[in-house]
């Protein structure tokens, strides 16, 4: 975790700035993030960015349109320094993915402290507000992590999660909570102009339950907009496990471009129900492959670093779950190396 002294000094930051900027990733934990430093300092902008790629100078367009005093970077596993170098402001960026080596930046990841530590992004901004707590929950959950602050949850919200359940992926996949979750994270798909609403309308949301039981125009909208992309999901869900060969050790899972991913939540959703399973979801789009990667007993990282060796693509991630893009001409030795490292 970050030091106290570095918490407070986020803290200090974030309250003398006047405009700050937040660019976020775009999934469950990045969003949770923006969403509870916002609603507690109550100034700024935020723009999501998607997960795939790294953070680069095609998005200097906005320090240029929104002139910020404080650009904040949450959750986003690789940033540029052509960015940061084109940035005439001041630097936050929080993060829990591999460490980088940055100029300009002020800096904070709690595996600086600890190698072994996995602490997401979400949690860190609770820490620095004490504030929000069920968006740190929802955040934490979705990066498949169970906080030390869930027994605080279920004492506030006992009706969405019972004291014996702690796992995860059983929250994620069988609870009315892994249901909000699930909300979250579909409501960064589609369209940009989409998106943008749909974070807009979080943003005034003050309870879990104003969604769960629809109490308000904007809390019908973001269940609309989840029920519409669920569907297209389920039926991409049943494709695969329809496709699924039980003695084989690895999933592998390839669905064509379409205007959404569900790459990144299939792929999670895959693992939980085969634990003992590699899991890889590729999502066909141009001239490359996206994949989404899963191994809860081995680090699929390392494996897929090695694989990755020689070959027209990148990648990374965490120890039991990344991504990568990879080459069509390339894919089928991608495929076949993670199979022989993961026997």
């Amino acid at each position: 975790m970050l030091t106290d002294s570095e918490i407070n000094e986020i803290r200090e930051i974030l309250d003398k700035a006047n405009n700050p900027l937040y660019l976020f990733d775009d999934d469950g934990d990045g969003v949770c993030a923006y969403l509870i430093l916002k609603k507690h300092f109550k100034k700024g902008k935020g723009i999501s960015i998607k997960s795939a790629g790294a953070l680069d100078t095609k998005y200097s367009v906005y320090i240029y349109e929104e002139k910020p005093d404080l650009v904040v970077i949450l959750d986003k596993a690789v940033v540029k320094q052509e960015l940061i170098d084109e940035i005439p402001c001041e630097i936050l960026y929080i993060d829990h993915h591999p460490i980088q080596e940055l100029k300009k930046v002020k800096y904070y990841n709690p595996l600086i402290h600890d190698k072994k530590s996995y602490i997401p992004t979400s949690y860190m901004a609770y820490k620095i507000t004490n504030d929000n707590l069920w968006l740190a929950i929802v955040g934490c959950l979705f990066d498949y992590k169970s906080p030390d602050f869930l027994n605080e949850f279920k004492k506030q919200y006992p009706d969405l999660l019972d004291k014996t359940h702690t796992d995860p992926g059983y929250i994620l996949f069988k609870t009315e909570l892994g249901r909000l979750i699930k909300l979250f994270a579909f409501n960064m798909k589609g369209k940009n102009s989409e998106v943008k609403k749909s974070i807009e309308l979080l943003e005034n949301i003050e309870s879990p339950y104003e969604i769960i039981n629809k109490t308000n125009e904007n809390a019908e909208y973001l269940q609309k907009r989840y029920e519409k992309l669920n569907r297209e999901y389920e039926l991409l869900l049943d494709k695969a496990k329809n496709c699924i060969n039980n003695k084989d050790k690895v999933i592998v899972f390839e669905y064509p471009s379409s205007k959404t991913s569900f790459t990144q939540y299939l792929a999670t959703e895959l693992s939980y129900a085969h634990q003992n399973k590699t899991v890889i979801v590729a999502r066909e789009k141009e001239n490359d492959f996206k994949l989404s990667l899963r191994n809860q007993k081995k680090d699929i990282s390392k494996i897929l670093a090695k694989a990755l060796n020689g070959l027209s693509g990148y990648g990374g991630g965490h120890k039991h779950a990344c991504g990568a893009s990879i080459d069509k001409k390339d894919y089928e030795n991608l495929i076949e190396r993670i199979r022989k490292l993961t026997k």
